[in-house]
């Protein structure tokens, strides 16, 4: 390389370090006012009287809000209608269905929702389970 060459790419490269330095210092400030408002909370809990280690209280994150709302339960229904199912296969008909890419991570979530589903049509009388070799088939109530 050129001495042009190698001080251009230096400077890019210090310029872009810098911007990354800014981006980690604008996180951790905000870490640390994340961390003084659970201090906060914390005390405000030990007051009204709570007894346990309040870091023992599971994490929430936002849920993510994939289906409009019945849009899950009326595909799930609709697949039925075809012909009895196994989770995985309704879950990948909900996924082609959508256009959606599916990693094995976010396949993962919807194979998650659709058994939650399915459990709640069950609850409601509207599938039945037929357990099988290869695990759980869903059929729709007539």
């Amino acid at each position: 390389m050129t001495q042009s060459t190698d001080t251009h790419l230096v400077s890019g490269l210090i310029r872009k370090r810098g911007e990354i330095a800014g981006q980690h210092k604008a996180a951790v400030k905000a870490a640390d006012a994340i961390k003084g408002d659970l201090d906060a909370l914390d005390r405000a809990l030990a007051i009204c009287g709570y007894k346990g280690d309040p870091r023992g209280i599971e994490p929430r994150g936002k849920y993510k809000t994939m289906f409009v709302r019945n849009e899950l339960k009326l595909m799930i229904m609709g697949r039925l209608k075809e012909s009895p199912a196994d989770d995985r296969a309704i879950a990948d008909h909900i996924i082609q269905t959508k256009g959606w890419e599916a990693d094995g991570e976010f396949r993962l979530e919807i194979l998650k929702r659709v058994r939650h589903a399915l459990q709640r049509l069950k609850n409601t009388d509207r599938v039945v389970s037929d357990f099988g070799p290869d695990g759980a088939l869903w059929k729709r109530v007539v």
